[in-house]
Parts: C-alpha cells; sequence; structure tokens
C-alpha cells in the first residue's frame, strides 16, 4: 500500500513538473541574449553606431602616423607597427558592426524599419572600404556567416569596393522608402535626418571613386555626382560624432586624455606643427610673442590645433630633458649621424616659440619632457585654447572634451572636387582654385568657430589671441596665390593635399589615403630615426587574430611596405 501511494506520488510530481515546464517555457530566454523574434532594432542600431566611431578612431590612428599627421615612433617601417597591433580594428569591424549589421537588417526590413538598414548599410559600407584601404584583401562574402563558415577567406580588393558602393546603393534605396515606418529613436551623427543620411551615401560613393581613379574608369562616375551635387557641402551636413564630458562612463574625446595631472599625453607630430607654424614663412614660426600682441600673419587655425606649455624650448632643454635640442638647429652642434638629411625647411626636434612635438620616426626614448611638449588644442578634442598662458595641462583643463570626431567634413568635400577637376578634368559650377579656396575658408570657418560651438567659456582669453579677420584674409590670399602660382595640374594637388591634410587635423584615415594615392603633401619629413627604414608602409599587417586562427587567411605580410592595395598603383618608392 505504501508502495503504491509512493508510485502515485511520483507521478504527481512528474506532472506538475510537466505542467510547470510548460509554463515556463516561454521564460527561458535570456534577456541578455535575445531571440531574433524579440531582438530591439533600435538597440542594435545604437550598438553600430557606437562600434562604428570607435573603428574610424582606430582607423584614424593607423593612418595619421604614416601621414606625419600625428607622430609615429618607428623607426622602420617594417617594425614600426605589428599584427598585435590591429586585433582591435578587425574584431570591432567584424563582430561589433559586421555581425550586429548582418543580424539587424532583415529584422528592419520585416518591420519596415527601412531608415534603420539605410543607416546601417551606409556604416558597414564605410567600415569595409576603410578596411580594403587599411589591409588590402579582407574577407566579405564569406566572413560573418558563424557555424555556417569559420574560416572565411578574403575577397580581392576590387571586388570589396564594388560591394561598397552597391551597399550604399541600398541604403539610399532603403533611405526613400516611402513605407518607411518609425525613425531610429537614437541618431548619433544626424538626429533623424534621412536626406542627410542620403546626401553622405552620396558623399562616400564620390570619396571611394576618387580613390581608385588610379586603376578604375570613374570620371562619368564622378561627374554625375559632382553635376547632382547632393554631396555634403555646408557643416550641417558634416558627418561626426559628438563627445561629451561625461566621465561615467567617460564620454569625452580621447585625445583629451592627455589633459592629465602627471603631464602631457604622448607627443604630436613636428612635421604638422611645422606645416601650420612654419611652412609658408620660411620656417619662421608665425605667432604672437606676447599674449597683447595682435596677429595678422600665420594659420589662423595654430593656437585651435595646439596647445604649448611651454613658450620657451631653451628655458628648459638639456640633455637630459631634450636631448635632441643640443643636436638641432636650436642647439649649438651638427646634426646627429643617424639623421639622413633635412628636407629643405621642414623642422628637427622641435619647431619653435615652444612649439615642440617629436619628428617622424624618432624612437630615442622618451625623456622626461611630459610638463613642457606641445598637447592638443581646442580643436576637435575640447581641450585648451592657447593663448600664450603656457602652463602645465592638468584634469579637467580647457573645455573639457566634449569635441568631435570629423569623419566627413562638409571642406573634405571642397577638396575632392578640386582634385576632381584637375586630376579627372570633370566640369563643375566653380574652378579647382574655387573649390580649393573654399576648403581652406570652411575649415577656418569651422576650427575658429569651434569655441563657441562647444559652449567653452574662458573670459582669461584675449581678444588680440583669437584669430582675426585680417590674419584669415592675409591667409586665405597667400593660399590663393599659391594657387594660382602652380603651373600645373600636379602642383595644384600637391597644394590641394596639403591643405587638406592641415584641414583633416582630428582625421587620419583621409591623408593617409591621400598620401598614397597622389603623393602629396610632396614635402613629408623624412625618418629621422635610421638611414634606411625601408619601404613606406603601403598597407599594415594583417591583425594576428586573423591570420593565426584562420586557415584560409593569406600568410602574414613579410613586409607591409610590400604589399599595396589594389588601387595604388604608384611605384615603390613614391613616399619616403
Amino acid at each position: 500500500m505504501k508502495y503504491k501511494k509512493i508510485v502515485f506520488g511520483l507521478l504527481l510530481v512528474a506532472a506538475s513538473f510537466t505542467a510547470c515546464t510548460k509554463q515556463l517555457d516561454s521564460l527561458l530566454e535570456n534577456p541578455n541574449y535575445p531571440s531574433m523574434s524579440t531582438a530591439d532594432v533600435d538597440l542594435y542600431l545604437n550598438s553600430i553606431q557606437i562600434s562604428f566611431n570607435s573603428f574610424q578612431n582606430q582607423a584614424s590612428s593607423n593612418g595619421a602616423g604614416m601621414s606625419r599627421l600625428s607622430y609615429w615612433g618607428g623607426p622602420k617601417y617594417n617594425n614600426g607597427t605589428t599584427p598585435a597591433g590591429f586585433d582591435g580594428i578587425w574584431t570591432t569591424a567584424y563582430t561589433s558592426i559586421f555581425a550586429n549589421v548582418d543580424a539587424m537588417i532583415p529584422l528592419a526590413i520585416t518591420q519596415k524599419k527601412y531608415a534603420h538598414s539605410g543607416i546601417a548599410r551606409i556604416l558597414k559600407a564605410y567600415t569595409l572600404g576603410t578596411l580594403v584601404d587599411q589591409f588590402g584583401d579582407v574577407p566579405y562574402s564569406q566572413a560573418v556567416k558563424g557555424s555556417g563558415n569559420e574560416t572565411p577567406a578574403v575577397d580581392k580588393g576590387a571586388a570589396v569596393y564594388a560591394a561598397v558602393i552597391s551597399l550604399l546603393d541600398s541604403a539610399i534605396a532603403d533611405l526613400k522608402n516611402p513605407a518607411s515606418a518609425a525613425a531610429p529613436k537614437v541618431d548619433l551623427y544626424y538626429g533623424g535626418s534621412k536626406a542627410n543620411w542620403i546626401t553622405f551615401a552620396k558623399t562616400l560613393k564620390l570619396k571611394f571613386y576618387m580613390q581608385e581613379r588610379l586603376v578604375v574608369s570613374v570620371k562619368d562616375k564622378v561627374q554625375a555626382l559632382i553635376t547632382e551635387n547632393d554631396l555634403i557641402n555646408t557643416d550641417a551636413q558634416s558627418f561626426r560624432f559628438k563627445y561629451s564630458k561625461i566621465l561615467q562612463p567617460d564620454s569625452r574625446h580621447p585625445w583629451y586624455g592627455g589633459y592629465n595631472d602627471n603631464g602631457g599625453g604622448g607627443y604630436l607630430s613636428n612635421y604638422f606643427i611645422w606645416k601650420l607654424a612654419a611652412e609658408k614663412w620660411g620656417g619662421d614660426v608665425q605667432v604672437g610673442k606676447t599674449a597683447t600682441a595682435v596677429i595678422t600673419t600665420g594659420d589662423p587655425r595654430l593656437r585651435y590645433y595646439f596647445y604649448r606649455q611651454n613658450l620657451n624650448l631653451a628655458s628648459w632643454a638639456n640633455s637630459e630633458t631634450e636631448p635632441c635640442y643640443l643636436n638641432s638647429q636650436w642647439g649649438t652642434s651638427t646634426f646627429p649621424a643617424w639623421y639622413p638629411s633635412v628636407p629643405d625647411q621642414t623642422p628637427f626636434c622641435a619647431v619653435g616659440s615652444g612649439y615642440i612635438g617629436r619628428d617622424h620616426g624618432d624612437n630615442s626614448g622618451g625623456p622626461p619632457d611630459g610638463a613642457y611638449v606641445s598637447q592638443v588644442g581646442i580643436y576637435p578634442a575640447a581641450g585648451e585654447f592657447d593663448y600664450n598662458q603656457a602652463k602645465k595641462v592638468t584634469f579637467g583643463m580647457g573645455a573639457g572634451g566634449n569635441g568631435i570626431n570629423p569623419i566627413w567634413m562638409s571642406f573634405y568635400t571642397s577638396f575632392l572636387k578640386a582634385e576632381a577637376i584637375e586630376a579627372l578634368g570633370v566640369t563643375a559650377p566653380k574652378t579647382s582654385a574655387d573649390y580649393f579656396l573654399e576648403g581652406v575658408a570652411g575649415s577656418i570657418t569651422k576650427v575658429t568657430g569651434f569655441i563657441s560651438e562647444i559652449g567653452y567659456v574662458n573670459t582669461s582669453i584675449p581678444a588680440t589671441t583669437l584669430a582675426n579677420e585680417a590674419q584669415i584674409t592675409n591667409y586665405k590670399t597667400l593660399v590663393s596665390n599659391l594657387y594660382t602660382a602652380a603651373s600645373t595640374s600636379s602642383a595644384k594637388i600637391d597644394l590641394i593635399m596639403s591643405e587638406y591634410m592641415i584641414a583633416a587635423w582630428g582625421n587620419g584615415v583621409e591623408p593617409y589615403n591621400n598620401l598614397r594615392r597622389t603623393g602629396s603633401p610632396k614635402n613629408v619629413q623624412l625618418v629621422v630615426g635610421v638611414q634606411a627604414p625601408g619601404l613606406f608602409t603601403r598597407s599594415f599587417y594583417y591583425p594576428s587574430v586573423f591570420v593565426n586562427r584562420n586557415s584560409n587567411a593569406p600568410a602574414q605580410k613579410s613586409g607591409a611596405a610590400a604589399n599595396k592595395v589594389f588601387w595604388d598603383n604608384n611605384p615603390d618608392n613614391f613616399i619616403k
């Protein structure tokens, strides 16, 4: 009898358990890993937008060092970078952007959220094209298949570029779809403007067409885009990521991390400082010597780009704090034996008047100079504006880091139009000189207005240290005269790329692409660390996470300099 009761009891428990199981089945989904049917398209898009900015920042950092926009330690091109150094950008692209985009788009289409899918396609297209620009052939058609293909092979760069254009065309169609449902809840770039996203997509088509112009016939396509002119032509259309002053989580501009109580963060590029401070004035630094000096010459952006912690190199430099000083034009000795040659007027060790960075390829070790070397200024990182205060940077100094990542500014488009006229012979409503000056003027307006744009208030800034109309007019006249004096298209393109580089401060992607495509600026500083640095890096090593974990990955590049991307058909020694 007891036995029967036990059996009955077990059956009752089993039945109860089965009933509970059925009731709990709907609760078995992990909220941290939602199914495709419950996934939130807006949350996907939020993640994609944030990851995209991270990707672009990493790509910008890679390109900035090679182009001399930022300091690169070298000293040899083949050992100045390592495969592991590119793991982050690769992982961000494939796992944080592509995987989420490919998962989100079918959901967005099902829900008729075509604006979401259009934006996602655009961000994927930029990311994909930039991977080609930095690494060459990369996985695409077989990528992000999960268990369907865990070892994707690479596609040829030209084929990937074709896919980029296709993605952009599909994005434009999505954004124009009249049946589109609600706009994204969060649009970090354009605040919900589908028209601006369409304009950005068309501008990216122009960018990628111009990028491959050396190996593909693109004149008609470029002509059509310039004729239609639905391009990023105004600052309101510019594509940028806006940072804030928030510390938890840290949402400040990444460059602003140099503003701490332990001294400045890293080095700036002497060559790039020199381009603004001294290149056009025979090597003499054009900056007001005192806080009350009225500035009428020099680049109007100088004090906005760079902040000087000290105004006089001689006041602190010695063999310990700045070893190169005594072997430079500022000291008493000759150049060191390892310095191969000095290109005409380009700097060595320091630029002057307190502008102190580091030379391209100088890896001689870091002396105790953190309190003296120049730092990033108010544009674009929202650091400090330089009004000759010559104070050591500290935590919280300046505007607080609520700057921007200038991914594609309107003046980039102006320079690209000027190049298209000179290089391809396209026709446009304005001349190449007009677009060249439009680009210069647009950059100056943006930079000199940045203090007001981000709401920075500092009553200690003397008005006489801010860029004034006379200085701006004089600079425009100077570059206009240089352009008029350039007798060939090659010489004009060199000026276009030089001013484009100056205007691109904060974005290393475009100067690196421009340098490989055009060889300009032609007077880039040589590597100073060794006499034989090897061939210039024409593409980067494949990331270690790719070549070490993927049996179908190509063999690692024996030397990054020997591997040009598909659109680069220039000679090996085209760039030093």
